[in-house]
C-alpha cells in the first residue's frame, strides 16, 4: 500500500507536465501573427501589413508614409466570411458577406447594392494564401486553370478570374499566377504571380497587381508592382466550404 501511495506524486507530476505542454501548444497555435511587405511601385514605396488574430480574422492595410491607402478586415464564418473595406478609394468601400453560396454586398452606408447565388468559389487578395493552400490539388502543372470569382463593389458584379500553376522556383518554391478569366477582365486585372515556400505554407513574394490605389483621391487605378515579405505571411488552414461553391 505504501508503495502505491508514494507513486502518486510522480503520477501527478507527469499529468501536470502533459497538460501544461498541451496548454502551451494550444496557446502557440492561437497566437496572433503579423506579416509585412514592401511594395515597390514606380519610384514609390508602399508598406503592406497583415495581422491575423487568435480567431483567424485578417486585418490588411496599405500605407504610403503615414497615409492609409487601403484598409480591410476579414472575419471568417463556418461556411463563408465577412469582408469590410473601411479605407481606400470610394469605389472600394463596403461590406461583403458570403454565407454558403449566397453573396450579399452593401455600401459604406449599409445600403444594399446587390446579392446573388454563386456558382464558383470566391477569391480575394485578403486570403490568397488560404485559397491557394485549400485548392492546391486543383492548382497543378498541366491541369486546367482553376476558375473563381472576384467581387467588384463599384461594378456590382463578380468578375471571372483563374489560378494557374507555373514551374517551381530554383529552390523548389511554388509559383502560381492569378489571371483574368475573360477577355473583358484583361482591361482590369494584370496577371499576378504569388511565390510560396516549397511546402506551400508561406507567401514569400507577389508580383503584379495589388488591391490598393496609389491615391484614394484620384481615379481608381490599381498599383502594379512587386513585393517581398520582410516578415512572411503564413497561410491559415481554411476549409474549402468557406470560399463558397466547391471548385470543379
Amino acid at each position: 500500500m505504501s508503495r502505491k501511495i508514494s507513486s502518486y506524486p510522480w503520477v501527478l507530476v507527469l499529468l501536470i507536465f502533459l497538460f501544461s505542454g498541451l496548454s502551451q501548444g494550444q496557446t502557440d497555435s492561437s497566437r496572433p501573427s503579423t506579416a509585412s511587405a514592401r511594395v515597390m511601385f514606380k519610384n514609390l514605396v508602399i508598406n503592406l501589413t497583415e495581422q491575423v488574430d487568435s480567431e483567424g480574422s485578417i486585418d490588411r492595410e496599405f500605407r504610403r508614409g503615414s497615409e492609409i491607402l487601403y484598409r480591410s478586415r476579414i472575419q471568417p464564418l463556418n461556411q463563408g466570411f465577412v469582408l469590410q473595406v473601411s479605407a481606400g478609394h470610394p469605389s472600394q468601400l463596403g461590406t461583403l458577406r458570403l454565407d454558403r453560396q449566397r453573396l450579399s454586398v452593401v455600401d459604406s452606408q449599409g445600403q444594399p447594392l446587390w446579392s446573388e447565388e454563386l456558382t464558383k468559389p470566391l477569391c480575394l487578395p485578403e486570403f490568397a494564401p488560404e485559397f491557394v493552400k485549400a485548392h492546391w490539388e486543383h492548382v497543378a502543372l498541366g491541369r486546367e486553370p482553376l476558375a473563381c470569382g472576384a467581387p467588384i463593389i463599384k461594378a456590382r458584379k463578380v468578375a471571372p478570374v483563374e489560378w494557374v500553376r507555373l514551374p517551381d522556383g530554383p529552390r523548389g518554391e511554388r509559383v502560381v499566377e492569378l489571371r483574368p478569366g475573360s477577355f473583358g477582365m484583361r482591361f482590369f486585372l494584370s496577371p499576378t504571380r504569388f511565390t510560396f515556400s516549397a511546402d506551400g505554407m508561406t507567401l514569400l513574394t507577389q508580383d503584379g497587381q495589388f488591391d490598393t490605389t496609389p491615391d484614394p483621391k484620384a481615379s481608381p487605378s490599381y498599383v502594379k508592382g512587386n513585393a517581398s515579405y520582410t516578415v512572411t505571411r503564413k497561410a491559415q488552414t481554411w476549409p474549402v466550404e468557406r470560399f463558397g461553391p466547391l471548385a470543379r
